[in-house]
């Protein structure tokens, strides 16, 4: 019976392409500008997303999936760091 059964397949033509995100970053780690570029995959995203980045530190995003970071900060974001004080834990 199951070989009566032909289920619809898509095929995947070499045009696919899938969307990205990048998103270029302040120097405080904030986001001062995103936008969406389609790519046929990871490394035509890459491609893009350098020329777009030029001067800026910005990071390739495809969906939840960090996929790369681009340039980096003069210097560091966090100067310090600091321990939170003990605080007491209220049992209620």
């Amino acid at each position: 019976m199951a070989d009566l059964i032909s289920f619809p397949s898509r095929s995947h033509s070499q045009n696919t392409r899938r969307a990205y995100q990048v998103h270029r970053l302040a120097q405080s780690g904030g986001v001062l500008t995103s936008c969406s570029i389609s790519a046929r995959d990871d490394g035509d995203a890459k491609r893009q997303a350098k020329r777009l980045s030029v001067g800026h530190r910005a990071e390739l995003w495809a969906s939840n999936r960090l996929v790369a970071e681009f340039g980096s900060f003069r210097s560091p974001i966090a100067t310090w760091i600091k321990l939170l004080e003990e605080r007491p834990v209220i049992d209620w």
